[in-house]
């Protein structure tokens, strides 16, 4: 999956500045329901900028941490909507596919961040979110 960006790329007035950096630090520390504590910040940055697919991103990526895959695909879905050609969009509806089974739809959302971003092929190749379909395509069982 798409990780947090590393900063904002817009100044953060206190206290969202504070509310980000602790976000950012629960979920590198891998303690998501209290960064899910602080992720409101990522869903108000998603709405002040929603050019800036990459707070929508981090605000699915902390809502599939914190709440559900099901809840992260939703805000993915809806963004689809507006940003049809946005590769990440794609890779990380891929990868949520291929967790539900429908390594169909994950095909062809990979295929598509593929052709909008080359560079999606390589991300391909180790994220773990992906073997379901590396199991089909090697004709191999998922390992559990």
């Amino acid at each position: 999956m798409a990780p947090w960006p590393e900063a904002p790329q817009m100044p953060l007035e206190p206290p969202d500045h504070q509310y980000w950096q602790a976000a950012v630090g629960y979920v590198e520390l891998g303690m998501f329901q209290e960064a899910n504590d602080q992720h409101e910040v990522a869903k108000r940055l998603a709405e002040f900028q929603p050019n800036d697919i990459q707070w929508t991103i981090s605000l699915a990526y902390a809502t599939r941490r914190a709440e559900s895959i099901e809840a992260a695909k939703e805000i993915l879905m809806q963004t689809l909507e507006h940003h049809p050609d946005e590769a990440m969009v794609h890779f990380n509806l891929g990868c949520y596919a291929s967790q539900f089974g429908d390594l169909t739809v994950a095909k062809a959302h990979l295929k598509r961040a593929f052709v909008i971003e080359p560079k999606c092929r390589l991300m391909a190749l180790d994220d773990p979110d992906l073997k379901p379909l590396w199991a089909q395509l090697g004709n191999l069982e998922p390992e559990v």
